[in-house]
């Protein structure tokens, strides 16, 4: 097996540095607007370098989102592993808390989903790595019904209750005259609240 020299070691990690750097600037605008309204030109001048780089690392602008929010995605699936699995029993409350928590505490993936819900543009083509990974992430929603042991629909289920939660987080995220920790409460008893309703599915 060929060993990698060491300036073939570098220019791998600075292509890794620069991709980073530009989904980190992707993450940014695409928490701040709906995905049409942001351009390559955009994440360029807000990762400092050129479109023509971008287009080294990425084919267009719906890849480079996916790729932001497969990455963000990813870190949300393993904080649950890591916060549940030391869980005996892994519950629809338990679950949805850690979520309404998970996005209150990382506020870029949470706006990032948002706009997307708003503005489907996405190409096809680029459909099925989101798809994956929101099967992912939803399957974690399935365990809390499997154990209640919910007898049909289990995924329309999960489907529901991660509407209902997001619907939550948009309603009262930035809701006026309220502190932070007002919201952060508030959305807690209601996340308690419609935990007690999806509690009663058979």
């Amino acid at each position: 097996m060929e060993t990698e020299t060491t300036i073939q070691h570098l220019k791998r990690v600075e292509r890794q540095t620069r991709k980073q750097i530009i989904l980190t600037a992707a993450l940014k605008l695409f928490s701040e607007d709906q995905i049409s309204n942001v351009g390559m030109r955009d994440i360029a001048k807000e990762a400092g370098v050129s479109p023509a780089l971008i287009y080294r690392h990425f084919k267009d602008r719906d890849e480079l989102f996916i790729e932001a929010f497969v990455k963000e995605s990813q870190k949300m699936i393993e904080n649950f592993e890591t916060n549940l699995s030391s869980e005996q029993v892994i519950t629809v409350e338990k679950i949805s808390k850690e979520f309404i928590r998970y996005l209150i505490e990382h506020p870029l993936l949470f706006r990032m989903m948002t706009y997307f819900m708003l503005d489907h543009t996405l190409i096809n083509e680029h459909m099925d790595r989101f798809n994956v990974t929101m099967r992912e992430l939803l399957a974690i929603f399935d365990q809390g019904f499997e154990h209640q042991q919910l007898t049909k629909d289990v995924r329309l289920h999960s489907h529901a209750l991660f509407s209902a939660l997001n619907g939550i987080m948009i309603t009262f995220y930035h809701y006026p005259g309220r502190t932070e920790e007002d919201i952060e409460s508030h959305i807690d008893r209601l996340t308690s609240l419609i935990v007690t309703l999806f509690e009663k599915a058979e």
